[in-house]
């Protein structure tokens, strides 16, 4: 059998896209940019993003990124689980943890 593995990228780089998700659930993905970084932060741009595969009234479904700038940059500290190295950030009001972006279509899910 034949199969294609990605690797998500365990570090964040400059001009990479990256995703977010939002609330207790996890299932409101969010996408960014990043626009600068620093040995201590990484600055990030939110971008815009569109829905395939939804159910037909845009509540759920899976989204892909469109680089295009949907807001102002802000700046997060650069974190890293110790466990796997992977790097992160944490928006504390509204519980986003945003990673470098795998390449797959994001789960989106607005029920509740």
């Amino acid at each position: 059998m034949n199969t294609t593995t990605q690797i998500k990228p365990k570090t964040f780089e400059l001009g990479q896209i990256c995703c977010g998700n939002v609330g207790s659930t996890m299932c409101l993905p969010q996408f960014y940019k990043v626009v600068r970084l620093t040995k201590a932060s990484v600055y990030f741009q939110p971008i815009h993003s569109q829905l395939i595969e939804h159910d037909g009234y845009g509540q759920a479904g899976y989204k892909l990124p469109r680089d295009m700038p949907s807001g102002s940059v802000f700046r997060k500290a650069r974190k890293t689980w110790k466990d796997n190295g992977q790097e992160y950030a944490f928006i504390k009001h509204c519980r986003a943890l945003i990673e470098p972006w795998n390449g797959r279509a994001a789960l989106y899910d607005s029920y509740d």
